[in-house]
């Protein structure tokens, strides 16, 4: 527990670890009066993080996931917690007409991805003994899976198998603030890069995030220090925020730099800054994103549009969302992965674009207590 920089009314309750096989911190700001019950919700906090990485790891033959997918083309009799992390997975690939894929597992584990990064990271790898060689996906398979709302059950398509890893942080991170942190004046939730706040540090106040340098990334492999090393600093003390990019997360294959960051069109990893040198270099071609920032009402819908920014490239990513922030939204209308969403850009230079509605997201969506738009009557759930 930390004092407030900003007096002695307010502390920081802060805990952290790897839960998820990644970095993972709470801080909650509380009052004095509230401290106690605040290291209760940030212990909480963490206990759901062990609680997720036990059902939806994929790399534990005995987690939820891993047996749901070995039920294929049955009906799974699902708990509370794989049958919300699927149903929101499947909402945003129908809200974003299938750019974020759910479905891609036997994929990527074809292209190495079959045990933990920490084990293939930045090296030349095989496949693992024994497996499989996988079996063709249909396109757009995600639509094919069925979802009982009433006895709580899922079924998947033969041969079909799901990764949730492209949204079980930003959706963990969601349950945890409303599960625990809503008492409290702010929070701040990260798990591995993906953000969401509520209030600040104290009141009035935002959390300032910074954006880091791909440059240095790539050339250490490491996260940057503060300072020097991010080349944007925002604050928020609303939504979601969440990074997405191959900058370290990559393994070599028959000498061939490879990423987890699949094109669901075509199976393979999409094209990125890192592989510039293997794209041809002509007058018109657009710059190859380093790494794309989502700013949105939920982590999990960052998360989301962190990886569409990607699968669109520069500039048709900014265009989307700025459109969608233009127009006229009811809540009769059905939602779709642009709605409420900012984009931040990073170039292989150290330069940046920026999505022309992010000074209106940062003023609406992205400040605790502003008016929100029409649209905003719906729910995390909706939204998701």
């Amino acid at each position: 527990m930390s004092r407030s920089a900003s007096g002695d009314d307010y502390l920081l309750v802060k805990r952290g670890g790897r839960p998820m096989a990644t970095d993972v911190s709470v801080a909650i700001s509380a009052s004095r009066e509230q401290a106690g019950a605040a290291s209760v919700a940030a212990d909480a906090c963490m206990d759901w993080f062990d609680e997720v990485d036990a059902s939806l790891s994929r790399f534990r033959p005995d987690s939820e996931l891993s047996r749901l997918n070995r039920a294929a083309n049955h009906w799974f009799a699902a708990s509370a917690l794989l049958y919300g992390a699927v149903t929101v997975a499947m909402k945003s690939a129908h809200a974003s007409d299938g750019h974020f894929d759910p479905t891609l597992l036997r994929r990527i584990q074809a292209l190495g991805y079959d045990r933990d990064f920490d084990e293939i990271a930045r090296r030349e790898i095989a496949p693992a003994s024994g497996m499989a060689p996988p079996v063709p996906v249909a396109p757009r398979a995600w639509r094919a899976i069925e979802i009982d709302p009433v006895r709580r059950r899922i079924r998947l398509p033969e041969h079909v198998q799901l990764d949730l890893g492209g949204i079980a942080k930003g959706w963990s991170a969601d349950v945890a603030l409303h599960r625990f942190c809503l008492p409290f004046s702010g929070a701040l939730i990260n798990v591995g890069g993906d953000l969401r706040a509520n209030g600040g540090p104290v009141p009035g106040e935002g959390w300032s995030v910074g954006i880091r340098d791909p440059r240095r990334e790539l050339a250490t492999g490491e996260g940057s220090s503060p300072g020097a090393d991010h080349v944007a600093i925002l604050t928020f003390s609303r939504g979601g925020l969440a990074t997405s990019g191959a900058v370290r997360r990559w393994w070599l294959r028959d000498g061939k730099r490879t990423h987890h960051l699949l094109d669901p069109r075509t199976g393979n990893p999409i094209e990125l800054w890192i592989d510039q040198d293997t794209v041809p270099d002509t007058p018109e071609a657009a710059p190859l994103i380093a790494t794309a920032t989502a700013l949105a009402p939920t982590a999990a819908r960052a998360e989301v549009a962190a990886k569409v920014a990607l699968l669109r490239g520069y500039p048709q990513a900014l265009r989307q969302v700025e459109k969608a922030w233009e127009r006229p939204i009811s809540l009769s209308t059905p939602q779709d992965a642009d709605v409420a969403v900012a984009l931040v850009l990073t170039f292989g230079t150290g330069e940046i674009a920026m999505s022309g509605n992010l000074p209106a997201y940062l003023a609406t969506w992205g400040t605790q207590g502003v008016t929100l738009p029409a649209f905003s009557q719906f729910t995390d759930g909706d939204l998701a």
